[in-house]
């Protein structure tokens, strides 16, 4: 069972379509824009659970800013979903906006639901991008192709310092398991 299952929040179900109507046609880590969004708010969910349905409609549309164009994304998520919606939406995209640009990610410990949010979204593309590697026929290729993936490793590994002891024990330990498995074949190939 997953926060999709019926019965589902009416919430959930207003950002699911919406997440269907604004990821069409894009991708996200090598997938569909939409498996990406529904696998942010199902791990989220996972780590979290009883997360509220404002907050799993967040993780749907987190990708919004990037997607929703045409719109005034504020208004929409804000009428349609309430403030936290929209919060947490526009804190992930000013994080998104950070990465690769700073050495230290812009966490704040005292927003919990913003955190686990994040830390979902890292789980989702650090596993999706770390799995593909698993199943390509050249290795050393796959990952020289994705030079610029390797460079945000210190910048997962600081997200992770910083965000640690807010999230939840096995939310935190999933995401170190992945950071340390990018480390290492950063290492490797340095």
């Amino acid at each position: 069972m997953t926060v999709f299952t019926p019965p589902r929040s009416p919430l959930v179900g207003d950002a699911l379509e919406l997440a269907r109507r604004w990821c069409a046609g894009h991708t996200i880590d090598g997938a569909p824009a939409l498996r990406h969004a529904v696998e942010v708010a199902i791990t989220l969910d996972r780590y979290v659970p009883g997360t509220p349905a404002e907050i799993i409609a967040a993780a749907l549309l987190h990708d919004a800013p990037e997607l929703a164009v045409d719109v005034d994304l504020d208004q929409v998520l804000t009428d349609r979903f309430g403030p936290s919606t929209t919060r947490v939406v526009r804190a992930l995209e000013r994080e998104h906006a950070a990465l690769g640009q700073t050495p230290a990610p812009p966490v704040d410990a005292g927003d919990v639901v913003t955190l686990a949010a994040s830390t979902a979204d890292k789980i989702v593309s650090l596993g999706s991008v770390l799995r593909r590697a698993s199943f390509a026929g050249d290795r050393a290729a796959y990952w020289r192709a994705r030079r610029p993936f390797l460079d945000l490793v210190s910048y997962f590994r600081a997200f992770h310092t910083a965000a640690h002891q807010a999230l939840p024990d096995e939310m935190a330990a999933a995401l170190d398991r992945l950071v340390t498995d990018a480390e290492q074949i950063r290492a490797t190939l340095a």
